[in-house]
């Protein structure tokens, strides 16, 4: 999948996976790997601070941010997330289709905008709120920049904040481009990098998940924090 494996790391997310079968088996039919539950109370807290910077008190803000324990959001994105596809593959016993470079694909902002929008801004697969990453640099620079991601700092997972990690929205194809499927917005449904990194190039069939849950934006109440930062920045 072209990012490193700590060593165990097949036999760990193999345990995690029968865990998570055992566990909540609705979950685990959708997803990849579901994300840890316990992760939500750090988006809560995420959303309490972006508020409190938009009132105008952007220190406190700051402080509500930095003490969310994200560390652990790093650590499973970084060595769980993004390893996941083959071994549940596996799982499965299952052997990977023939995959080719991949079409065309449109991942203008603007699309993947509207698709999140379309979709609640809510993954298809997890579930997990996300946010689009041009509305998470907005958000950093009204807590003063940094935070969310460590510029001055080698670009790679861990200079990313948990948050941001979990949170990014990305699109994902849902029968792979990989695999001459269509960049169609019916084959695009709203994702988290965790998902697609765990999907990767793989068939929801060849994983064994259940089609992704699109078209929710009417009955969902959660906005991706956008309208937040508009009316921050449109304020005199």
């Amino acid at each position: 999948m072209g990012v490193a494996k700590p060593k165990g790391t097949k036999e760990r997310i193999l345990r995690e996976l029968e865990a998570s079968r055992s566990r909540d088996k609705s979950r685990f039919d959708r997803a990849p790997l579901p994300y840890p539950k316990k992760f939500d109370e750090g988006i809560d807290r995420f959303v309490e601070a972006v508020n409190v910077a938009d009132s105008g008190y952007r220190r406190q803000a700051r402080e509500m941010v930095e003490a969310i324990d994200h560390e652990q959001m790093v650590k499973w994105y970084d060595e769980t997330a993004q390893h996941v596809g083959s071994v549940r593959l596996g799982m499965f016993g299952g052997q990977p289709g023939k995959r080719s470079s991949g079409g065309k694909r449109d991942m203008r902002t603007t699309r993947v905008r509207r698709i999140a929008a379309r979709d609640g801004y809510l993954c298809g697969y997890c579930d997990i709120r996300v946010i689009e990453p041009e509305v998470l640099r907005m958000i950093d620079t009204m807590l003063g920049g940094g935070i969310l991601h460590k510029r001055s700092t080698p670009r790679n997972n861990r200079s990313y904040h948990g948050i941001w990690l979990m949170t990014a929205v990305t699109l994902d194809h849902i029968e792979p481009l990989a695999k001459n499927h269509d960049d169609s917005d019916g084959n695009l449904v709203t994702c988290c990098w965790s998902c697609n990194f765990g999907k990767y190039h793989y068939e929801i069939a060849e994983l064994r998940l259940a089609p992704p849950k699109k078209n929710r934006g009417a009955n969902s109440n959660w906005r991706g924090l956008r309208y937040v930062v508009e009316s921050h920045r449109n304020r005199p």
